[in-house]
């Protein structure tokens, strides 16, 4: 799933928590919107990395 769909996911599940009183579904739902944050940034940071030039041992 896109990461983007992810906290989409994560938010509707917070506002749906919130409207029926659910506090469970509101975390779940913070920590679904947060994991895809971290992947986000992890993937981001990953991309503007450097790439290392193979070395080869004979």
């Amino acid at each position: 799933m896109t990461k983007l769909r992810e906290k989409a996911q994560g938010r509707t599940k917070q506002i749906v928590g919130q409207m029926i009183g659910d506090d469970e579904l509101v975390h779940e739902g913070k920590e679904q919107e947060r994991d895809a944050e971290k992947e986000a940034e992890n993937e981001t940071a990953s991309s503007s990395e450097p790439a290392q030039p193979a070395s080869s041992h004979d």
